[in-house]
């Protein structure tokens, strides 16, 4: 299938045609600012698929809203009006209102409405993710480049909420209709994206403000929550990539080091730890902290003994076997090195270690 992407330099175009790059199955011919008209009349008659996301959001003069996002649609619908070629077209919820970038938008969407029939007319809420230019028409993709490079925001107002859709949602979507000349969400002649996420500003900024701090820590944010998630991804995308390396603290001693890695918001926590020969850690029991244990390196045997009821079992382990191994409240417990080299364990932990609080009690295993 080949599929025309108009707007192919721009913020989705960039990002969609990295996904149909992925694809076997899909050919893009590509279409931006810099190109002649007459590329897409020259290759319209072996084209299966069009997606129409050039426009003008940011013009030098009024009279460019039309040029680009009304002239040009129309260009291309009179070029595939007897065609019945299925297309894709971005268009924008600031179409209902009274503004030249809304007018040009609904212009737009009338003559695609009078003249196609096969067609899929997409508004779309305030866009995030990757690759959205900062400083632009993107409060978010403003606010995200200019905390991650120490740069002043301005927040006139942080109880005043946006709309917001992600770009690998839309992404998703798009590619949805070219496989199956479907919409998922569909309404009064318009197709929408979801999810939609409705935030302040201020609680943007917070968060962003977080995802900073943690940058330089071992702590990351609660991905669980599908909107942080995103954010966070997004957030990244706009930081250095030199400033992405963090280093973790060692405690070492007689008996080898041990190291916390990750501290995850609401899901505990993972470390590694180094065992030397014969040498045995734990002995002690948790009343509600759960861990699991995972051998990479070496040989190890864990036991368990019920602190009440005595029931005893043991589990053998090394780097050829890995064994995922939850550690049952109640029991007390411990991790011995049986090999001859330094053993070595990952283990998870379903808190994150509070020094007031360590629910961790010794008892040995006799």
């Amino acid at each position: 299938m080949k599929v025309l992407v108009t707007g192919s330099n721009g913020f989705i175009g960039k990002n969609l045609i990295a996904h149909l790059n992925e694809m076997t199955d899909i050919k893009v011919i590509s279409f931006d600012k810099e190109d002649n008209f007459s590329k897409i009349e020259d290759s319209i008659n072996e084209i299966d698929f069009i997606i129409h996301l050039a426009g003008i959001n940011r013009p030098v003069d009024v009279k460019e809203f039309y040029e680009g996002n009304t002239d040009l649609t129309k260009k291309i619908v009179d070029l595939i009006k007897n065609k019945n070629i299925p297309i894709l077209i971005s268009s924008s919820i600031q179409a209902v209102k009274d503004n030249d970038y809304g007018k040009s938008k609904k212009l737009a969407e009338d003559y695609i409405k009078e003249n196609l029939t096969n067609y899929y007319l997409f508004r779309l809420h305030n866009v995030f993710g990757k690759w959205c230019l900062p400083n632009y028409n993107s409060v978010t993709a403003t606010f995200c480049y200019n905390i991650a490079n120490n740069l002043e925001i301005k927040v006139s107002d942080p109880n005043n909420s946006l709309e917001l859709i992600y770009i690998d949602d839309i992404i998703s979507e798009f590619i949805n209709v070219i496989k199956t000349k479907k919409a998922t969400y569909y309404e009064d002649g318009f197709c929408y994206i979801n999810p939609r996420y409705n935030i302040t500003l201020g609680y943007m900024v917070e968060k962003l403000n977080e995802f900073k701090e943690s940058m330089s820590s071992i702590s990351v944010p609660n991905t669980g929550d599908e909107f942080i998630k995103k954010l966070y991804s997004t957030y990244i995308s706009y930081v250095k990539v030199n400033e992405l390396v963090t280093s973790a603290k060692m405690l070492t001693d007689e008996r080898g080091f041990f190291s916390e890695l990750v501290k995850f918001s609401g899901i505990g926590q993972i470390s590694i730890s180094s065992t030397k020969p014969h040498i045995v850690r734990g002995n002690h029991y948790h009343h509600t902290k759960l861990e699991r244990f995972i051998v990479i390196r070496g040989k190890a045997k864990m036991r368990f003994k019920h602190i009440i009821t005595n029931d005893y079992f043991e589990v053998d382990a090394d780097e050829t076997d890995l064994k995922i191994v939850t550690i049952p409240v109640g029991y007390t417990h411990n991790i011995e090195n049986t090999g001859e080299t330094d053993m070595m364990f990952i283990m998870w932990c379903n808190e994150v270690f509070d020094s007031n609080k360590p629910d961790t009690y010794f008892r040995k295993i006799d």
